[in-house]
């Protein structure tokens, strides 16, 4: 797309001669004779670069500079292109942000080099002011992922210390009452441990990739351990988990441990977005020459525009809806680069009649 230049010139003859120059190397120039309709062009067609003359009819260059914030407000460069030679000019010229000056009469070569060069060099500053803004927005998505993350620690950390503190008056409580305390602080460390692993392997990945250990897996046992670690979550929570696996499905080879742990965020986010009385449905089919996992809720569903981003590291495109009660989405940055080590895909779908379906498709032997 051709950069823009904005040309005030009150001299028809100067300016058709710095426009058809300008056109001739591939600029797109507006051109007008007044400060009035300089302003009013400055608004219209967002210049990359401006040259004005310093007398005009109604009013002069410095005037269209004061009125359109050049050189004070605005980060669009500009050029006087006059007549006028003194020194005190020049200097107003400058003082008033300009960043060159041409004395008519101007060489037409001279003339685009210098317009060649200032449009580089705001190139360049545009292009590092987005490096710098990037840098900026990545920051602050560090810094809140940060904050999510000792916020989500936080949960695990305290049923814990909280169990450890009853354990210490054990004659205040029931055999049964203790035993449950001690099962839900061992489920809080196995999530505990599950997230800092997240965090660990999403490091791992970026740098280097995961490994993967393929093996036989039984599925019922496998999906057995997976109700076990959630029982009592949401039992507290008043959902509903439920497993379907096909019947030519009990049986595949995957690798364990990021199976495991893919499924288990998945169903950890659906519990979580899903209210009281709710269910987390689980199903493993058989999917040409692979296998496809389906984690369903019927929670707030995924908004079209953020089924891809809810995937990346940082991303703050992810709402608390999709989080239940605020997590980092870091488990989801670990699904997407897990199943991209086992060499399958991960997505999110509108599921009918409401909610979501995370969906695995991973291939196999």
């Amino acid at each position: 797309m051709p950069r823009k230049i904005l040309l005030i010139e009150d001299d028809p003859n100067v300016q058709g001669l710095a426009q058809t120059a300008l056109e001739d190397a591939g600029f797109q120039v507006e051109a007008c004779a007044t400060a009035a309709d300089g302003i009013l062009s400055f608004s219209r067609c967002a210049p990359d670069l401006v040259i004005l003359d310093i007398g005009l009819p109604d009013g002069s260059g410095f005037d269209v500079c004061k009125a359109v914030g050049l050189g004070a407000t605005v980060g669009t460069p500009f050029m006087f292109l006059t007549a006028r030679d003194d020194l005190q000019t020049r200097r107003d010229a400058f003082a008033a942000g300009a960043h060159d000056y041409i004395q008519k009469p101007f060489a037409v070569d001279e003339l685009l080099a210098r317009v060649k060069v200032h449009l580089h060099i705001k190139q360049l500053h545009d292009d590092l002011s987005r490096k710098n803004y990037d840098l900026e927005l990545m920051n602050r998505a560090r810094q809140d992922v940060t904050d999510m993350i000792v916020h989500d620690f936080k949960t695990p950390l305290t049923s814990i210390m909280g169990t450890l503190d009853l354990i210490k008056i054990r004659g205040l409580i029931t055999k049964d009452e203790h035993s449950n305390l001690l099962e839900g602080a061992a489920v809080a460390a196995d999530f505990l441990l599950l997230m800092v692993n997240d965090l660990l392997d999403v490091g791992r990945a970026e740098t280097g990739g995961l490994k993967t250990d393929l093996a036989p897996l039984e599925l019922e046992p496998f999906f057995e351990k997976i109700k076990r670690l959630f029982s009592l979550r949401l039992e507290r929570k008043g959902v509903t988990l439920s497993v379907r696996v096909a019947p030519q499905m009990r049986r595949i080879t995957a690798d364990h441990t990021l199976l495991f742990r893919i499924l288990v965020n998945l169903i950890a986010n659906a519990a979580n977005i899903s209210a009281a009385g709710g269910a987390v449905e689980v199903e493993a089919t058989r999917d040409g020459s692979g296998v496809r996992f389906g984690v369903m809720d019927r929670g707030p569903g995924v908004p079209d525009g953020m089924k891809r981003a809810i995937f990346e590291k940082y991303s703050t495109a992810q709402p608390k809806s999709l989080s239940g009660d605020g997590g980092t989405g870091i488990g989801l940055t670990f699904c997407r680069l897990a199943v991209q080590a086992l060499g399958g895909r991960i997505w999110a779908e509108d599921r009918p009649g409401g909610g979501a379906s995370f969906i695995l498709q991973l291939p196999t032997a």
